[in-house]
């Protein structure tokens, strides 16, 4: 039901390759972040997938959409799509077929993420589940603890006459950290990356709270602001020519052991993650009753530990950003 292949994974009935950068066929697009974008000409996604990925400049010439939730014939299968709780738009593909189902996760999160349905998982005889997060170091704290942190990092840095500078990933993380530092009451300059996709946010229906306001980020307009930008421009003029600035990055990094020391230009560093921790992973290979489980985009431990617990799991080739070194660690995922 299943094949890897020189261009990536492939599900043969339902003649579909997953997350290929590039493949002779039709892929599907589990969300727009660029590590998952193609280059082939035919792709199957979301609609909000073809709509955020068309304003990043991705734009394949044959884009089939598919709304959550319904069937629909692909080849000899039929492929439902359903929530994966990454990103807006973010989807798990569960394909039928006549020797049983298959599901591939693509990125995920079990958590509540303001802009995509919660996650659930479907049951299936197959599993291919990212393991980004697949060690047990990675157990993340409750969102909810997390954000409070963040909020009152922010609100002792404008007490303190300083510019409190959020950074995080210009599509998904952003607009989740823009959404609860708007429902703290901040007001918040945008850095013109996460001000583009949180235009093609609100294009795309989604709203933010009221008790803040945004605005693009314009030189000399940040003072009583929080600053939102991205993990790389914390090392650009906008923010080390800030007198009293306070440097918070939100990544999943933050609990790997050598984060201190590679973020140490930066005064917090916050779990705050749009991927599923160690826990959510294995109640997730729990959950789906897969008989047999593949591992991808992640740690190769991981399907290690599953085995422990009598699943039958493999890790499979890993994925271009997988290994938790110093590169990853900069992505702030």
């Amino acid at each position: 039901m299943l094949e890897l292949t020189p261009h990536g994974l492939h599900l043969p009935a339902a003649a579909l390759w997953l997350d290929a950068a590039r493949a002779p066929g039709r892929v599907f697009v589990s969300h727009a972040h660029g590590d998952h974008a193609t280059a082939s000409p035919a792709v199957l996604c979301t609609p909000e997938t073809a709509a955020i990925g068309a304003r990043r400049g991705l734009r394949p010439g044959d884009v089939r959409t598919q709304p959550y939730g319904d069937w629909h014939p692909h080849g000899d299968a039929e492929v439902m799509l359903v929530s994966a709780g990454h990103t807006l738009g973010s989807a798990m593909l569960l394909a039928r077929e006549a020797r049983g189902t298959v599901l591939y996760t693509g990125d995920f999160k079990r958590r509540p993420n303001p802009f995509a349905p919660t996650a659930v998982v479907p049951t299936c005889d197959v599993l291919v589940t990212e393991c980004t997060f697949g060690h047990p170091r990675y157990r993340f704290p409750p969102d909810a603890e997390t954000i409070e942190r963040l909020v009152a990092f922010c609100r002792d840095a404008l007490a303190d006459g300083g510019v409190p500078v959020v950074c995080a990933y210009p599509f998904g993380k952003g607009q989740e950290a823009l959404h609860h530092l708007m429902a703290a009451g901040f007001d918040v300059a945008v850095h013109g990356q996460i001000a583009a996709m949180t235009e093609a946010h609100e294009a795309l229906g989604a709203r933010f709270p009221e008790a803040g306001r945004w605005q693009r980020y314009a030189r000399g307009t940040v003072a009583g602001h929080v600053l939102l930008t991205t993990p790389a421009s914390r090392r650009s003029p906008m923010v080390t020519t800030l007198p009293r600035r306070r440097v918070c990055l939100l990544t999943g990094w933050a609990l790997h052991p050598g984060a201190r020391n590679l973020y140490r230009d930066c005064d917090a560093v916050l779990p705050l993650s749009d991927h599923a921790d160690f826990d959510e992973l294995v109640a997730t290979v729990r959950e789906s009753g897969a008989r047999t489980v593949f591992t991808v985009h992640g740690d190769a431990g991981f399907a290690g530990h599953l085995r422990g617990l009598g699943i039958d799991a493999t890790h499979l080739a890993a994925h271009p950003n997988a290994a938790p070194d110093a590169v990853q660690l900069g992505l702030g995922l």
